[in-house]
């Protein structure tokens, strides 16, 4: 009867793990920046994307400043943005532009950043804005 009970506890043990669900992976965070324009990147429904992006203010009334925005927020949703207090370094500073984007759902959808320009004493056409933008392709 013993042995019975011996043999059957690593039986019985053995049909629950194998009927048990497999532990969904963990969310992670996928750090982006100016570096990965025109990229593709895919993540996982869950994952964070955190965009990094350096503005400067190189002297008054002059910057480069930025925004993020997705094309389809049911696939991947802007959180939060955010700045960095600035640093000053001679007549001008800097500063980080954070944002983090979720992965919401399964799909595509382009992640784009727009840096908007003001140049002191410039015509607007010698002082562009610039745009990159980043796919993502989200798996559920």
């Amino acid at each position: 009867m013993k042995l019975h009970r011996f043999l059957a506890t690593p039986l019985l043990i053995a049909a629950v793990a194998c009927g048990s669900a497999a532990a969904a992976p963990a969310s992670r965070t996928v750090d982006l920046g100016e570096k990965d324009a025109g990229s593709t990147v895919q993540v996982r429904a869950g994952d964070t994307l955190r965009v990094q992006l350096i503005e400067s203010f190189p002297v008054p009334r002059s910057s480069l400043v930025w925004d993020v925005t997705s094309t389809d927020p049911a696939v991947l949703a802007v959180v939060k943005a955010d700045r960095t207090p600035q640093v000053r370094s001679g007549p001008g500073g800097t500063d980080t532009y954070i944002a983090l984007l979720r992965a919401a759902g399964a799909g595509r959808a382009t992640l784009t950043a727009h840096e908007a320009r003001s140049c002191e004493a410039r015509a607007k056409q010698s002082c562009p804005d610039r745009n990159f933008t980043i796919t993502v392709v989200v798996s559920g």
